[in-house]
């Protein structure tokens, strides 16, 4: 049957369904029919076969027993005429066959093949020219007479079996095709509508909402009709609102990418965007003005092709999709620094996934001019503090002299009975005592904008030595010991054994250790303080924990920050001058580290510094050409005491050295510049002079060079009197750093005169006993003398030694000599190199 129109689909499937289901259930039908059939007739020919050999056997006892074979030949030749015998034969009871109806002889497999059952036995043959047959043999009287053989031919059931095989086969013919075509016009009907559907649904998905389909049956295909044609005119309205949202939406999309890039086109910073892999997506005109790109197409090109080793570090370090943001100032030719700042950019799948890095916006702005700005201000601050010093001095000198003046002078002729003078000069005297207090407080917050005022101009000298941090976190809980021990607390200290050497400022770092344990002393009433100290990825990890009242979040971003502490400092009295922390992160940072805080209210505070484990590095010190001091004969309170000559252009300090001096027996002549300073020495040659740095005319250092030159004046022993610490440098014989302690000068001055005078206080020389550095010392401090090594040295010191340290010229190079002149109860001597 031949289809003129195309078939559907559905048809196509459902044909070759009925295909295999027609030849599942035609083959299945055949094979069972067969086997029927075949079996069937096997049992009606084996029992025609036995009826045939039943009737010979039976008709022919006496004709075997007579031997009338002609009679038996007859008998059995009506029977072979009996639809499907093959053959017919009768044995006698010998075996010899006596009668049959093969033509023209008996087959070989019969001929001698003799068996002899007692009963009816069956067998299959196959015998050549006749084909597989049923052997039936029937015993005549048990044999004794002999035996019939009758053969029913298989071949004729085999042949009535493919008949009816056939027949049936033409049935399903007729069956299947008929089917077919009851099945193609079912399925026409239900396809064509379908198909009308097919077309209407690509029309819907080519947009064109304005087709129709004309189905208006009322069974499923035309509920699904109707459905579609509601859906169609629905996806119209949805359409158009999309359309007009998206429109819109398109609209605001540019209007807002023009504003970003408008935006990005006008930073006063440089914008540079660059992917995961390091290839650059996006830049602005600012950087390629800064980093000089203006005439290239960076855009897709690798970051390490055009920017620094600084930038690709940056971006090296924020790549790895940390929440973490990093910044970097960066020097640029023409005297131009940057600030680097870098971000990741982030992307979210879901609330619950980890983030996934796209890469990293790194935003570059050009501070030169503040940087510019910070030095003034760094020097602005310096110089106030320098000069802040002199007036210190005067203010502490006098504070001493009249506290002095009053217990040795007046107060003792004051024996006034009344409660209420007494109580006056009590009043007196406490007053007094809290101008020295308040006096070398403002001193100490006046050393310490000076350090960190240092550290950001870049003068401070760094030295690197082997540092061991059990011994650093050891002596800075000596060194602590008067602040946490009289509170009672518990200071443990906690070191990993075998832990790395690192090589940076032992002091420096000694002095963060001092500082973070202060801290804690001063918020923590009672429990314990721990510090401890790891080895942590190539980095020594320090921590100092304590029990104490805890930082805010909000004070937590603050407290390293400058002159910013914790808590209200309107409210309550600060407990500092806020400048302890920020120098521990200068001091941190400069080590390669950073330092952090973990605190919470109520439960303490938990300050962490990491150091690089760094490597060793030699440092050479410049030598420093100090003169010898020459000595002079007379004593104090002779009529001939020494002349003492006092160069500094303050008129209060003049004032306060000379009243020193003067009390000592000196006597005092006053100049306030260099170069009256050189003209008075050349004029009444004093024994000694005192030299400010910093005067008009001719400064002090200036002056120094000019008395070296002299040879009249060559010999004069000169004490460097500065704010600086730089005094031991200029060509002195000896430095004294505001604010001076007159005891302190005192014992200089007779040390530089060579007086037979016995210091009060303990004397410590930096050096070796067998190099003593001058034999007057052992005149001065009889029996006192405590010698250290330089290594040794900050050790003594934060371990509460009080009096006058000796340093030569050549070690003093090597030492932070502002840090030191900081200890209270110090006073330090420099003295010329033998």
């Amino acid at each position: 049957m031949i289809m003129k129109m195309r078939m559907s689909k559905i048809f196509q499937k459902t044909l070759l369904l009925n295909f295999v289901l027609f030849g599942v259930i035609s083959c299945s039908m055949s094979l069972i029919s067969a086997l029927t059939l075949h079996n069937h007739m096997v049992d009606e020919y084996i029992s025609k076969g036995k009826a045939i050999a039943s009737s010979i056997a039976s008709s022919s006892v006496e004709i075997l027993l007579n031997r009338d074979s002609s009679t038996i030949q007859s008998m059995i030749d009506q029977f072979k005429a009996s639809d499907g015998a093959a053959y017919v034969y009768v044995q006698d009871a010998d075996g010899d066959i006596i009668s049959h109806t093969f033509v023209p002889r008996v087959p070989e497999v019969l001929a001698y093949g003799n068996i002899h059952p007692e009963t009816i036995f069956i067998r299959e043959l196959d015998i050549p020219d006749i084909g597989d047959v049923i052997d039936i043999t029937k015993p005549i009287l048990a044999g004794m007479a002999g035996y019939v053989h009758v053969g029913m031919d298989k071949g004729i059931i085999n042949k009535y079996v493919w008949i009816a095989i056939a027949k049936l086969q033409v049935v399903m013919f007729f069956i299947f095709w008929g089917s077919v075509f009851l099945l193609y016009t079912m399925v026409k009907r239900i396809s064509e509508p379908l198909n009308q559907l097919t077309e209407y649904a690509k029309k819907l998905a080519d947009h064109d909402f304005t087709a129709d389909v004309e189905i208006t049956s009322k069974d499923e295909i035309g509920l699904l009709a109707g459905t579609m044609k509601n859906m169609a005119g629905e996806l119209t309205t949805l359409i158009a609102g999309l359309e007009r949202a998206v429109g819109n939406a398109t609209s605001e999309l540019q209007d807002t990418l023009t504003y970003m890039e408008v935006i990005m086109d006008n930073l006063a910073d440089g914008l540079l965007v660059v992917d995961i892999n390091g290839k650059i997506s996006l830049t602005n005109p600012a950087l390629g003005e800064l980093f000089n790109l203006t005439d290239e197409d960076v855009k897709g090109k690798d970051i390490e092709s055009f920017f620094s080793d600084e930038m690709i570090r940056l971006f090296n370090l924020v790549k790895g999709c940390e929440h973490e943001v990093y910044s970097s100032e960066i020097k640029l030719p023409g005297r131009r620094t940057v600030k680097a700042v870098a971000t990741p950019i982030h992307k979210w799948e879901s609330d619950e996934s980890e983030p996934i890095c796209l890469g990293a916006i790194i935003l570059v702005r050009d501070i030169t001019y503040e940087k510019e700005v910070d030095n003034l201000k760094t020097d602005f601050i310096s110089t106030v503090s320098h000069e802040l010093r002199t007036p210190m001095t005067s203010i502490l000198g006098f504070a001493k002299i009249i506290r002095k003046k009053l217990d040795k002078s007046i107060f003792p002729i004051c024996n006034a009975p009344d409660k209420k003078t007494q109580k006056a000069i009590t009043q007196v005297q406490d007053n007094i005592g809290i101008i020295v207090s308040e006096g070398q407080r403002l001193t100490e917050l006046i050393n310490d904008v000076l350090d960190i005022a240092k550290m950001e101009s870049g003068k401070v000298d760094w030295r690197k030595v082997p540092v061991d941090m059990s011994e650093v976190l050891t002596t800075s809980m000596q060194t602590t010991t008067p602040l946490w021990q009289p509170k009672q607390l518990e200071l443990i200290v906690d070191v990993e054994e075998n832990l790395p050497t690192l090589y940076g400022d032992r002091d420096r770092i000694l002095q963060v250790m001092v500082n973070l344990i202060s801290n804690a002393v001063k918020f923590t009433n009672s429990g314990s303080i721990t510090c401890t100290a790891r080895a942590h990825e190539g980095e020594i990890l320090v921590s100092v924990s304590d029990t104490g009242s805890g930082i805010s979040p909000e004070d937590q971003k603050k407290i390293f920050e400058r002159f910013k502490q914790a808590g209200d400092t309107l409210t309550g009295k600060p407990k500092g001058t806020g400048l302890g922390l920020p120098i521990c992160k200068q001091i941190v940072d400069h080590h390669g580290g950073r330092i952090w805080v973990d605190s919470k209210i109520g439960l303490g505070s938990s300050f962490h510094f990491t150091l690089e484990i760094g490597s060793p590095e030699e440092y050479q010190a410049a030598p420093v050409q100090i003169s010898k001091v020459a000595s002079g004969e007379a004593r104090p309170g002779s009529a001939d005491s020494p002349l003492i000559m006092v160069a500094d252009d303050d008129p209060a300090l003049n004032e306060f050295l000379s009243q020193v001096l003067e009390e000592e027996g000196y006597r005092i002549i006053t100049v306030t510049n260099g170069q009256e300073a050189v003209e008075t020495a050349q004029k009444r040659m004093p024994q000694l002079i005192t030299m400010d740095l910093k005067m008009p005319v001719m400064d002090g250092e200036q002056a120094i060079r000019a008395l070296r030159k002299d040879p009249s004046t060559r010999h004069i022993p000169v004490i460097v009197i500065s704010a600086l610490a730089e005094g031991e440098k200029v060509g002195g014989d000896a430095a004294m750093i505001k604010p001076i302690d007159e005891k302190r000068l005192v014992e200089t001055v007779h040390g530089l005169l060579q007086e037979d005078l016995m210091m009060t206080d303990p004397c410590m020389v930096l050096g070796q006993e067998k190099n003593l550095p001058s034999e007057n010392l052992l005149v001065i401090c009889p029996g006192k003398i405590n010698y250290c090594a330089p290594s040794d040295l900050w050790g003594k010191v934060e371990s509460g030694f009080k009096g006058t340290i000796f340093i030569t010229a050549e070690l003093s190079a090597n030492l932070d000599l502002d840090r030191l002149s900081q200890t209270p109860d110090v006073q330090i001597v420099i003295l010329p190199d033998n």
